[in-house]
């Protein structure tokens, strides 16, 4: 068997299981959060949101919406690990900037709390 044959045996049998694959996990959405920013956000979505006072507070008084903090801010933020308490036991708190917003949260192990909106 020539080399030639080899490969196009090799590469059509490569591309149907590739379709076969496709056709079974085409649907599931797969997120690649390694870095530390990354994860925490991932971690974010897949939990409850809560908000103080002080938080629903400012949300009206700068006229923002829930859904713009939670599908904007919280999404495309930056966590400022500097500001932030991540090794804190049983509830650490983060700083996450976005543009203008400085949003401090806390992420326990059901819920996350939104302290403030500055």
């Amino acid at each position: 068997m020539t080399f030639t044959k080899r490969l196009s045996l090799y590469l059509s049998g490569f591309f149907i299981s590739l379709i076969f694959i496709l056709f079974i996990f085409g649907k599931k959405i797969f997120s690649w959060s390694y870095l530390p920013n990354d994860r925490v956000l991932a971690e974010i979505k897949t939990k409850p949101l809560k908000l103080s006072d002080q938080s629903i507070r400012q949300l009206k008084f700068r006229k923002l919406s829930l859904d713009y903090i939670k599908d904007t801010v919280l999404v495309k933020g930056k966590i400022n690990f500097k500001k932030s308490h991540a090794q804190e036991v049983p509830c650490p708190d983060y700083i996450l900037n976005y543009k203008s917003l400085e949003v401090k949260f806390t992420k326990c192990k059901d819920t996350i709390i939104i302290n403030y909106i500055n």
